[in-house]
């Protein structure tokens, strides 16, 4: 289970769709099965990390 405490700007749909098997138990949580887990985690932090890395280039 991934739990999301500001789930705002997560594409929900999206990771459904991605994570077979997967589904929502609350508005803010996924439940994805175990060995999906490693493909949640890639698919929830790479936008993530790409914008902290774009506004660190705007910066500089």
């Amino acid at each position: 289970m991934i739990r999301f405490a500001n789930p705002r700007g997560i594409d929900f749909p999206y990771l459904l769709s991605m994570l077979q098997n997967s589904f929502m138990s609350r508005a803010n949580s996924i439940v994805v099965p175990g060995d999906k887990l490693d493909l949640a985690m890639q698919l929830i932090f790479t936008p993530l990390i790409h914008k902290l890395l774009e506004r660190k280039h705007r910066m500089s």
